[in-house]
């Protein structure tokens, strides 16, 4: 194991200072924490503090370890410039494909304008998300209702059949016996009238 330096000590004491300047401005975590939590973790800066990983995110980072780990990924996955768009403005996960065609080095392309990744242009950038998401929501053709109503009532259907299954399972009195025939065969009567009235 490497030795810790006076000098990653420093290092990582001005991280953290950074660390809590970004939350207090930004009140989320920014791409500058997240690629703070990435050094101390590859370089194994946090042993200068901490024994362990895992303590350095609760103590330190105050964030569990699951959840710094998760930021590393998705920022590792995404980039940098999608992890700074996220520090101005909530993206889920599901736009990242449709934000990620909008992005470029120099920031977020929206109505033939460029939008610059600074926190100075968070309002801007918000309006530009927003716009870009409802025109995604335009362009998504609406559901078949046919498929909605076949969906529905095939689950309507395997429920009952569960239910009058149950039933023929327990130990049911005469009276009761007699109900569930009644009703097994008024289903069925009312299917068969549909199917006859298809013509097929």
């Amino acid at each position: 194991m490497e030795q810790t330096t006076t000098e990653d000590i420093l290092n990582l004491g001005a991280r953290l200072g950074r660390k809590q300047a970004f939350g207090l401005v930004a009140r989320r975590c920014s791409a500058a924490e997240i690629e703070c939590l990435i050094e101390a973790r590859e370089n194994k800066l946090y042993l200068a503090v901490e024994p362990t990983w895992e303590a350095y995110c609760q103590n330190r980072a105050g964030i569990s370890r699951a959840t710094a780990d998760r930021l590393i990924h998705q920022y590792q996955e995404q980039g940098p410039s999608l992890a700074r768009l996220n520090s101005y403005t909530r993206i889920r996960p599901s736009e990242y494909r449709l934000l990620a065609a909008a992005l470029t080095d120099e920031g977020l392309t929206h109505n033939g304008e460029v939008i610059p990744l600074e926190l100075e242009n968070a309002p801007q950038l918000t309006r530009a998300v927003d716009a870009i998401r409802g025109a995604s929501v335009a362009e998504t053709p609406p559901p078949d209702p046919a498929e909605q109503a076949f969906a529905k009532a095939a689950k309507a259907l395997e429920t009952a059949f569960a239910e009058f299954t149950r039933l023929h399972t327990m130990n049911l009195d005469d009276e009761n016996r007699l109900r569930l025939a009644i009703a097994l065969e008024a289903g069925r009567d009312q299917l068969d009238t549909l199917r006859i009235s298809t013509g097929l």
